[in-house]
């Protein structure tokens, strides 16, 4: 078995910047550090790089290799599932986010409207160009839509805007992205997906057949002996990213809302150096207000701690999320979860059997749900008796290693078949 994977993609005095090989845990590691800004064409180099691509045709060439599984292009581009496919070699791809349909990723327009990448690449490339920034701000002073068509398709096509900052990043080629991205759908011989949200949203974009594969969890962090806290108080608890598209604002306004006093405590666990602004937001929501607490950054062998000292977890994100693995941690530490009623939170949170849901973005909504908490007499316990058992990854790792075998003998037979009517 060989990982290759991306080391570090935007530092580096140039865009290729070597190869790093490691042992980790028994599996040979090659690490491709990039600089991603220094390409020839920084923008084109966000999903299709040659260097990379060029690499990986020498790598096929010295090295064997029976099944390539791609679990992300979103460093190292597509170009390397075309080398795999011309060399021959089974390949699986799996969509872990909307990375193919949606450069941003999120699916989440500038607005902070959901999108469902439906898009024309003018209406991509508006999209980008009205985010934050001075050109994002020239535009946002009143660059007509008429103008607008004129300037970003022809822009796009210059390496040389390319690098400029301000259009770096943004001004994508996207009729060439809609046309490379959507082809390379159709390269992998299985695609799978662990959510059936982003399932149903590639439908709308393509014919290929996407497979359901539900992910597993590494689930070593359990302490089979560590139990809840006691605490007079209910104890509300947000774990993950602390950025804008994860609603933590959302959280905290509804926790307000909710008037539950000295009833109630709500605590933030993730790192406070992502969005800078946004903690000057969220602090200036905090209003000195003791019973929330930012609690930072934490190793994820303390997630037991974590876990054990709140009683429900709050997933407020403003995306369609794919599949999100806190939500599954909850559920191995037997403490249910409240979320966003969209996309991959609500495929994973039963309404009223394991958790509960609350419309999108809505503080006050939250708040309801917040409330019940406290009025609601067994609500909690309830909610905890219908959590489901979690998957773990060593039996996702055999359904994987089904598939895998399953796509050799199809090869095998087909080799056999070939050779036969010769």
């Amino acid at each position: 078995m060989q990982v290759v994977c991306a080391e570090d993609w935007n530092s580096g005095e140039s865009y290729w910047n070597g190869v790093a090989d490691e042992i980790y845990e028994g599996v040979q590691v090659k690490r491709i550090q990039l600089n991603w800004t220094k390409a020839d064409d920084p923008n084109q180099a966000l999903y299709y790089s040659e260097a990379v691509k060029e690499w990986i045709n020498g790598l096929l060439e010295t090295e064997s290799f029976d099944v390539v599984h791609v679990l992300s292009a979103y460093s190292l581009g597509i170009g390397l599932m075309e080398s795999v496919c011309t060399a021959g070699i089974p390949l699986i791809l799996t969509l872990m986010d909307f990375w193919f349909i949606c450069p941003s990723v999120q699916l989440l327009r500038g607005n902070g409207e959901l999108c469902d990448g439906r898009t024309t690449a003018l209406q991509c490339q508006t999209c980008l160009m009205g985010a934050q920034g001075s050109v994002g701000k020239l535009y946002r002073l009143g660059i007509s839509s008429e103008v607008q068509a004129l300037l970003w398709g022809p822009l796009s096509q210059l390496k040389i805007i390319a690098k400029q900052r301000g259009f770096r990043g943004r001004l994508l080629n996207m009729n060439e992205r809609k046309r490379l991205l959507h082809d390379a759908i159709n390269l992998p011989d299985v695609v799978l997906t662990h959510s059936n949200t982003v399932r149903e949203m590639f439908a709308l974009h393509t014919d290929k057949d996407i497979r359901f594969l539900q992910n597993g969890h590494d689930l070593s962090w359990i302490n089979p002996v560590k139990v809840k806290i006691a605490s007079r108080k209910v104890r509300i608890g947000y774990v993950g990213q602390v950025v804008f598209i994860k609603g933590v604002h959302v959280l905290i306004e509804a926790f307000k809302k909710a008037g539950l006093g000295e009833r109630a405590s709500l605590e933030i666990w993730g790192g406070l150096e992502e969005e800078g602004d946004y903690i000057d937001h969220l602090n200036k929501l905090l209003s000195h207000n003791s019973s929330i607490s930012l609690r930072g950054r934490f190793a994820h062998e303390d997630l037991s701690n974590v876990f054990s000292s709140i009683d429900v977890l709050v997933v407020p994100s403003l995306w369609y999320e794919n599949a999100p693995l806190v939500i599954q941690e909850s559920f191995a530490a037997r403490t249910p979860v409240i979320t966003t009623n969209l996309g991959g939170m609500a495929e994973a949170v039963l309404d009223e059997v394991n958790g509960l849901l609350f419309e999108r973005g809505s503080a006050d909504d939250l708040a309801r749900q917040l409330r019940r908490l406290i009025d609601e007499p067994g609500l909690l316990d309830r909610l905890a008796a219908g959590i489901p058992e979690v998957k773990t990854i060593e039996q996702e790792s055999g359904e994987l290693e089904g598939i895998y075998m399953d796509l050799l003998q199809k090869r095998k037979n087909m080799y056999q078949g070939d050779v036969n009517n010769v």
